[in-house]
């Protein structure tokens, strides 16, 4: 029972020993595994760290690349103001050629006379806390100088600080600004020469700046009128309101500008004044209030003028209605006399003619049945008498028909003129044949706008002369052709005859005016004045163009029908 027990109590330690190794050998599995896991940990680390700084590295270069080729120039500048860095557009920029870049001082390139500008310019660097330092300076260049701007940001590295500076070249902006600068010179200079006064106000209608014409006409001095309400310049107290109101509409409304806005002040020193108000809205400057660039035009004598026409052209009116009753009344008396006379006329032109034909016929039938009676002398005078009768019933006739076409009612139509010259060539027909004459067209007659009756008197008084006035060694020859021109025909008619003198082609178409006897060339000469008479109740006109032994060309005008 005893070494049962002993042996039993060495079998229990061993097992706790044994027990003791195996936990022993766990713990060291995990402290492995631990470490095994750790380590990896350490290595994800480290390789994400190597990453960062690859791509840091990589960030780095990218923005060494951009800061190198950035079209900006960009310096380093250190606490005396000497460059320890800089890109290729400064290289290029500060001549980097002429001089090296590295240490050499800011104050270098500046011309002489900003030296002190770039001094200063460091001086606020060093004052900042962290801003901007900005400054304006021209630049020393080979080819001349250039207005730049040198813009300042300080930074620390370690326990110094830099100052990282960009040159921005202000030659185009300084044009621009030159640009303007005399573009404002030359407006002012319009504004200044221009004779109506001109002012821009504020959106306190206050004047923010005049011309010399305001200043004339208000007897107001430009440095005294402004900041002056407009409203006391016009003395608008009292009477204002409608146009301080169309004035406020205008600085409201972009699009709504003031035309000729008709308005009567009373200014002091001028007394009652009406001004044309043009009113445009403007903007002095960019983003600022908007502003009223308003016109004044003095119309005061110009309206008291119109008031004195008008009244002048109602004083006339009644004149004219009183002349135009007088006139009425003195028509109606001319057409009555009219009437009368026309009536009176025709009966003695009857009365005339009937006796005139009975003496001419009496004196025919002397010379028919006592010819054999009487001497030579005795029938030379009856003759003269039958010739004489015959061409005063002829002139009577004439004048008849020159009075008729001149007081009767020509009604214009369309006219086929080819017709109307046919016809008058077939009634011609005897006379033509008589003197062996010759009637050549060229070219057919259009339609035209007249009077038929007119177109006949003047075909057969123009065709009665070619036949007539023509050397007795020569047979008529008459050419006839159209000429149509704009909205007119002109008809001519040329013969071969005898011509007419330069000095004589105006006086042929006025009554009883006759350049040969009547033995030579018989005639009333009253012919060619009922045809320019004719024409010229339709619009029409008649001419002629001629020489002496080359024949004449007559022409007619008329309208063209439709």
């Amino acid at each position: 029972m005893g070494k049962m027990i002993r042996s039993g109590h060495r079998s229990s330690g061993h097992l706790r020993g044994h027990g003791a190794k195996l936990v022993s050998a766990d713990a060291k599995d995990l402290l492995l595994a631990k470490a095994e896991q750790q380590q990896t940990q350490s290595q994800l680390q480290v390789e994400h760290l190597r990453g960062l700084l690859a791509r840091e590295k990589n960030n780095s270069r990218r923005l060494k690349a951009i800061y190198q080729h950035c079209p900006v120039g960009y310096v380093t500048l250190d606490e005396k103001g000497l460059i320890t860095e800089w890109n290729q557009a400064a290289a290029e920029f500060l001549e980097e050629r002429k001089r090296p870049l590295l240490g050499a001082p800011m104050t270098f390139f500046p011309v002489r006379e900003d030296v002190g500008q770039v001094l200063d310019h460091l001086s606020r660097c060093k004052q900042t806390d962290g801003g901007q330092v900005v400054t304006e300076l021209r630049l020393k260049r080979s080819d001349g100088q250039i207005p730049v701007q040198i813009v300042s940001v300080p930074f620390h590295q370690g326990d110094k600080v830099f100052f990282q500076t960009a040159l921005i070249d202000l030659t185009e902006w300084k044009k621009h600004e030159s640009a303007l600068e005399e573009s404002k010179k030359f407006s002012e200079a319009i504004i200044q020469t221009t004779h109506e006064p001109l002012i821009v106000v504020d959106v306190n209608l206050r004047i923010v700046q005049s011309n010399e014409a305001f200043a004339k006409l208000f007897k107001l001095p430009r440095r005294l009128a402004k900041s002056m309400p407009l409203e006391a310049v016009l003395n608008l107290w009292w009477n204002g309101n409608r146009l301080r109101q169309r004035l406020e509409d205008v600085l409201l409304k972009k699009n709504a500008p003031l035309n000729n806005f008709e308005f009567e002040v009373q200014p002091r020193h001028l007394g009652r004044r009406i001004f044309l108000f043009n009113a445009r809205r403007i903007r002095c400057a960019e983003n600022s209030p908007p502003a009223l660039l308003i016109a004044l035009e003095d119309i005061t004598a110009r309206k008291g003028t119109e008031e004195k026409l008008a009244q002048t052209n109602r004083q006339l009116q009644l004149l004219n209605n009183e002349l135009e009753k007088r006139v009425e009344e003195r028509t109606r008396e001319l057409s009555a006399s009219h009437k009368q006379l026309e009536g009176f006329c025709y009966t003695i032109a009857h009365d005339l003619r009937s006796p005139l034909r009975a003496m001419a016929g009496f004196s025919a039938a002397l010379l028919d049945d006592f010819a054999p009676q009487l001497n030579g002398r005795g029938r030379s005078y009856l003759e003269k008498i039958v010739g004489a009768g015959e061409h005063m019933d002829r002139l009577i006739h004439d004048l008849l028909e020159y009075g008729r076409l001149t007081t009767i009612d020509l009604e214009k139509k369309p006219v086929d003129a080819e017709e109307v010259l046919h016809s008058v060539i077939k009634s011609m027909q005897p006379a033509i044949d008589e003197k062996h004459a010759r009637i050549d067209r060229k070219g057919k007659l259009p339609k035209i706008y007249g009077h038929k009756a007119v177109l006949e008197v003047a075909f057969s008084n123009l065709i009665s002369n070619a036949l007539k006035f023509v050397p007795a060694e020569k047979s008529p020859r008459v050419t006839i052709w159209p000429e149509e021109k704009d909205e007119n025909v002109r008809i001519w008619i040329a013969d071969n005859g005898i011509g007419i003198e330069a000095r004589y082609h105006g006086k042929i178409f006025e009554v009883f005016q006759r350049l040969h006897s009547r033995d030579a060339y018989p005639g009333t000469g009253i012919g060619l004045a009922i045809v320019h008479r004719a024409l010229q109740r339709i619009g029409g006109d008649v001419g002629v163009e001629s020489e002496p032994g080359k024949g004449s060309r007559f022409w007619i005008r008329v309208a063209a029908a439709g």
